[in-house]
């Protein structure tokens, strides 16, 4: 083990013994014996060149000097935790570009919503959208996700289908003489629809 290791150690079993008031409890609460415990807050102190507690066979409490030098040994261990724990969280985060061409009626009237909140979840990833209703070339214009209707094209591309058979209903007229506007599905029943 490293001495930054060791020294890390030691002041954080000096934290946990003056928050316990006893090596034997900071000792179990790391399955460590009580013997180690006191080793190295004696590393500690003569690194430091002080006492930092008071030992007698029924007490233990901290000098002037540990008492003065818990506050910075607590900052270091949550400082040592926040950055650690910073590294974790960016380790999952998504950032970077991602490049999304779309036909643009279904960008503009039902994605751009759920990408809006889908960009305040995920701050470091920024989302170029590319919407027109021209197919794009992903190999000339590099894209990450493209959209689109219809059947795929003979390109080596992955994709899945998001729509079921591309189904498409078109109500042929909207006046009284056809039902008037449908509310709900149930409606359309009324009306003279045209299938693909």
């Amino acid at each position: 083990m490293s001495k930054e290791n060791d020294r890390l150690e030691d002041v954080t079993l000096f934290v946990r013994s003056a928050a316990l008031g006893s090596f034997s409890r900071a000792a179990r609460e790391v399955n460590l014996l009580p013997g180690q415990v006191s080793a190295a807050i004696q590393r500690l102190e003569r690194e430091l060149d002080r006492r930092l507690f008071a030992r007698s066979t029924r007490s233990l409490r901290l000098t002037a000097e540990g008492e003065k030098y818990l506050p910075y040994a607590q900052e270091m261990l949550a400082l040592m935790q926040a950055g650690a724990d910073s590294l974790q969280s960016h380790e999952d985060a998504l950032s970077g570009e991602l490049k999304i061409a779309m036909p643009s009626d279904i960008g503009r009237n039902i994605l751009l919503p759920l990408i809006t909140e889908f960009c305040c979840e995920h701050p470091a990833l920024s989302v170029r959208l590319s919407l027109s209703d021209q197919i794009s070339d992903v190999f000339r214009d590099p894209v990450d996700i493209a959209i689109r209707y219809g059947k795929p094209g003979r390109q080596q591309l992955r994709g899945i289908t998001a729509g079921r058979d591309n189904a498409a209903l078109c109500i042929a007229s909207l006046s009284r003489s056809n039902g008037g506007r449908p509310h709900q599905l149930e409606d359309l029943a009324q009306h003279h629809c045209l299938l693909p």
